[in-house]
């Protein structure tokens, strides 16, 4: 069976991008990020949020006085984010993992990197290229926060497998150390039901940036 191709992924959240908004929205923040939320700033900092969606998340993060910049590769996702928060401190781009570092001027710019539900979609060889360049974008002392999904995907937006270990590795190889982690149960009572868990890995860059 040939892989999934990013624009095949894409375009299957084009599609349900009207399904999934208010599915999206009716999540509350700070229940998805309960188990990370004593590693996220109060306020005045610098966050990337990769994978976005309709901008939830970066809302919540933005109306505490943060600045986040938010990269969604999905249109609907974007365009409803752009328009439903244009009054928060947010910034939008239209950019994808691995190659994001090259879509922008992002280099060692941001207290905290968020990930979540993302990782899953790349092949795993774009996984470990992934947490590379996430990494690069983190200030010193800077944190990356990944969410990972284990278990069935939709047939319209497949996944990959993303074993914990290794991205344990590729964040070890990349100069980061683990804070946190926590294996969950879907919060989503469908996802539940399918056999989805998640994963949560908080990781920090050094302090001194060579």
């Amino acid at each position: 069976m040939a892989e999934p191709s990013r624009q095949k992924i894409i375009e299957g959240y084009e599609q349900a991008a009207a399904e999934l908004i208010p599915v999206y929205e009716n999540l509350s923040p700070e229940t998805v990020l309960a188990p990370v939320l004593d590693y996220l700033p109060e306020t005045g900092a610098d966050v990337l949020d990769v994978g976005a969606g309709p901008g939830t998340v970066a809302a919540w993060l933005a109306s505490r006085g943060n600045h986040v910049t938010a990269i969604e590769p999905v249109s609907g996702f974007r365009t409803y984010g752009q328009k439903t928060y244009q009054h928060l401190n947010i910034s939008w781009h239209e950019a994808y993992l691995p190659e994001l570092i090259n879509s922008g001027p992002w280099r060692r710019c941001f207290d905290i990197a968020l990930a979540i539900g993302v990782l899953h979609h790349l092949t795993p060889q774009d996984q470990d290229r992934a947490i590379h360049m996430l990494s690069s974008c983190l200030k010193p002392y800077g944190r990356l926060i990944l969410l990972l999904r284990h278990g069935p995907c939709p047939e319209d937006r497949p996944g990959f497998e993303i074993p914990v270990d290794k991205v344990l590795h590729s964040a070890d190889c990349a100069g980061l150390q683990v804070e946190y982690t926590s294996h969950k149960a879907s919060i989503q009572d469908g996802n539940r039901r399918a056999g989805v868990t998640w994963t949560w890995l908080v990781l920090s860059a050094p302090g001194v940036v060579s």
